[in-house]
């Protein structure tokens, strides 16, 4: 939990790289940071369930520098540099810039398949045996995408030109989560879609709700990002202005949809959502 009235208590921000653009990591690394912080044996499990590898070096590093045995920039720089030597390409030093939907992407890929897909008729009761789906822990926005976020996860599902066997309806493939993910990110690309604060599953009978704790923010070449505190605080940090601080933003209650769409300049691009 953040008390917001101790300064020293402020989540975590990186000084931007200007030699090796590093605001694509700085921007997802203070959210991560923060969501692990908030109950580090628990996220580290979570994070160990994704993948083995990235996520799993990076509680190490997180672990290093709330001890005191590492600063975040060496945590970032580390991390970084596992990247960049699997993907010099993708994730390259110097002035090219990073993709920070690639970064994501890859930080949280799972190990194992996380989805499945059940193919059924639209017309009559015919389906065939669900299968296992490359549906991932981040979401892209498509043209036919519902308007919020909360509605997008009611209408994951594969374009198929099949037909039922039976009567020959139209075929649709539906995805689902095996379980309810413990982080889900959602690209934006439109201005029209509303953000929801929270995303709610059903599991075994009971809900499970996902809060919005990080927004991503796009603009002149550069990635600047929000916090969101458990306790409803908004943080925005881009590493070229508020270094390794934060900027208290305010409360999150009062933010409307189409005023997370927007900072300071810069366009919205990812929504980090994770467990309760």
């Amino acid at each position: 939990m953040i008390i917001v009235s101790n300064n020293s208590s402020l989540p975590s921000g990186l000084i931007w790289d200007g030699d090796d653009y590093s605001c694509a990591y700085d921007a997802l690394l203070t959210i991560l940071y923060e969501i692990w912080s908030t109950d580090t044996k628990a996220w580290t499990q979570q994070f160990k369930k994704i993948n083995q590898h990235h996520l799993k070096s990076l509680s190490a590093c997180f672990k290093k520098h709330m001890n005191g045995q590492a600063s975040f920039k060496a945590a970032r720089d580390a991390i970084r540099h596992e990247l960049h030597s699997r993907s010099p390409d993708q994730f390259p030093y110097g002035t090219r810039g990073t993709s920070v939907s690639a970064l994501v992407s890859t930080i949280l890929a799972p190990c194992n398949s996380v989805a499945f897909s059940s193919p059924e008729c639209t017309n009559c009761e015919y389906s065939e045996l669900s299968i296992d789906d490359k549906l991932e822990f981040v979401l892209y926005e498509k043209e036919d995408t519902p308007k919020s976020t909360c509605n997008w996860l009611g209408f994951l599902e594969h374009e198929t030109h099949g037909r039922c066997p039976q009567c020959f309806s139209a075929i649709m493939q539906p995805v689902s989560f095996k379980t309810v993910p413990s982080v889900l990110v959602f690209e934006i690309n439109t201005r029209n879609i509303k953000v929801s604060k929270t995303s709610k599953f059903e599991q075994e009978g009971k809900t499970v709700i996902l809060d919005v704790r990080g927004l991503i923010y796009h603009g002149d070449f550069h990635f600047a990002s929000r916090i969101i505190g458990t306790n409803g605080i908004v943080w925005y940090h881009n590493g070229m202005i508020t270094g390794s601080n934060c900027k208290n933003d305010g409360d999150f209650n009062k933010f409307s949809s189409n005023m997370l769409l927007n900072c300071r300049g810069k366009k919205l691009i990812l929504v980090v959502y994770a467990r309760v």
